[in-house]
């Protein structure tokens, strides 16, 4: 067991519910079968296993949806999987996700996908480098999903973190399968002092989250 995980600090928002959002081929209310259909087809087609599993996009859409969170953003949208699980969560809470992908033609795909799961007025894709593009995304956010390029996971963090909102939420995914490729960014997220950490895995690649204080 990794450093990190040594020293879970549970949240709040952790509950029976976020539980048995993890378990596979657990039913999945107010998902259509064409929406269904739409979520296997994108992770057919995902060859360069880019997107979530389907236990971490649930994980995503419960946790969402039970924290109500109304400003969210993700960097590394890849085909838009885990973005229509997060905007699953914020039809429920009225929220809206900004997400971020820096090859273009995967964020065209994305948004297509978006549009076909009747998110569109939920999601915005945005194409680009998340460097340039997050700056001109205006306000704050009180739910961001990182799933970006590891290495580069501490640099997101260091632009993003000023602008979550107290009692908002940073996750970050592969924190355990790929935890090689960006300690300098677990190790800020364990040692920050405004910060509450845990680390689950509703798959095996891992996802940290990172609840801001209040005061």
């Amino acid at each position: 067991m990794n450093k990190v995980a040594r020293r879970l600090r549970f949240l709040p928002v952790t509950s029976l519910a976020v539980l048995l959002a993890w378990l596979p081929g657990a039913p999945v209310h107010g998902q259509s079968p064409d929406l269904a259909k739409l979520l296997r087809e994108i992770k057919a087609a995902d060859a360069g296993l880019l997107a979530v599993s389907e236990e971490d996009g649930r994980f995503l859409r419960v946790l969402t949806a039970s924290s109500g969170a109304k400003h969210a953003l993700e960097i590394g949208a890849a085909f838009g999987y885990s973005a229509i699980w997060i905007g699953l969560g914020l039809r429920e809470t009225g929220g809206h996700l900004t997400t971020i992908e820096y090859d273009a033609a995967r964020a065209r795909t994305a948004a297509d996908n978006v549009r076909r799961a009747g998110l569109s007025e939920v999601v915005t894709v945005l194409s680009g480098d998340g460097f340039e593009r997050m700056p001109t995304v205006p306000g704050t956010f009180d739910f961001v999903f990182l799933d970006a390029w590891k290495k580069d996971y501490k640099r997101f963090f260091d632009l993003v973190f000023p602008r979550l909102a107290p009692g908002g939420l940073f996750l970050a995914h592969n924190v355990v399968n790929k935890q090689t490729e960006m300690r300098d960014f677990l190790a800020a997220i364990e040692h920050h002092p405004a910060l509450f950490t845990t680390i689950v895995t509703p798959s095996g690649e891992g996802m940290s989250i990172s609840y801001k204080v209040k005061s």
